[in-house]
């Protein structure tokens, strides 16, 4: 259990049990990939919480990636391929953290798992914080929240796909709800109610689109152009441009959601990855 001191977060809560079906979800989900060769791969507890670790633990710099699954879905290895590419490709240890998920462990469970591993990480290395789909959210929630409680800020922030606004109001639902097979407004609308169990979707920890982004670090984003979230990412970057927070973003014709993560054959991927590499290093 993760013990996250001085940052200011709101009290776990307790959850309910996950149902048949989406336990079974979360079996067929948990598909492995492949390592890149040579890349020292391990699990280990970093602030109390299980992590995928890629690359030299003791590296200098540090990319902490929140994975997605809609915050009741996925593990860790699931990311070995992107990880241990990008640990080979920056010399960065990547570090992907096993969460704790809801519904069983709701708002702000993930929050605090992610806090207690950035806190252990950033006493001993330079940390980017990144995360796709709903891993984006609690990639923006961690800055957010070190910025409020005045810890050390990320270097900067790696959102692919990110899921930013819980409200599911963005007009490009119901335009691309037809046709992206990865997400839907059926979909956002049972994982947000998993997530939050009563709490507001507006609430601006849980749906970053609704906080404050002023201060926020550096921010490279990648979307599709033809996913349901699109409209997160484009309002997303505006929002934080205006409050002067600089920002990169790539929104990619025809690919689908979390592309960079698990289209290991394809050219953007390649592409997405050779820029995050050169985020990482900069």
């Amino acid at each position: 259990m993760s013990v996250v001191n001085n940052w200011n977060l709101p009290a776990t809560r307790g959850g309910e049990a996950a149902n048949a079906e989406l336990n079974e979800r979360r079996e067929k989900a948990a598909l492995d990939t492949p390592p890149i060769d040579g890349v020292p791969l391990a699990n280990m507890s970093i602030g109390g919480v299980e992590c995928l670790v890629a690359g030299d633990r003791n590296a200098s710099r540090a990319l902490l990636h929140l994975h997605g699954g809609g915050f009741r879905i996925g593990t860790p290895r699931t990311w070995t391929n992107y990880a241990t590419d990008l640990a080979q490709r920056t010399g960065c240890v990547v570090v992907v953290p096993d969460y704790r998920l809801a519904p069983e462990h709701p708002f702000p469970a993930a929050i605090h798992d992610a806090a207690a591993v950035y806190d252990e990480l950033v006493g001993s290395a330079s940390v980017y914080v990144g995360g796709d789909s709903a891993g984006g959210a609690l990639a923006v929630s961690v800055a957010v929240a070190a910025r409020d409680a005045k810890r050390p800020l990320p270097v900067g922030l790696v959102l692919l796909s990110p899921w930013l606004d819980l409200t599911v109001t963005a007009a490009s639902y119901p335009a691309f709800d037809g046709t992206d097979t990865m997400f839907s407004s059926l979909s956002a609308n049972e994982a947000a109610d998993a997530y939050l169990q009563g709490l507001p979707r507006t609430h601006s920890l849980a749906t970053p689109l609704h906080a404050d982004l002023a201060g926020l670090p550096d921010v490279l984003c990648f979307v599709g152009a033809e996913e349901v979230l699109v409209d997160d990412s484009i309002t997303f970057v505006t929002k934080a441009s205006r409050v002067g927070v600089r920002n990169e973003l790539h929104v990619v014709p025809t690919m689908p959601h979390i592309w960079p993560v698990i289209m290991l054959a394809a050219e953007q991927t390649e592409q997405a990855r050779a820029v995050i590499a050169r985020f990482l290093t900069r």
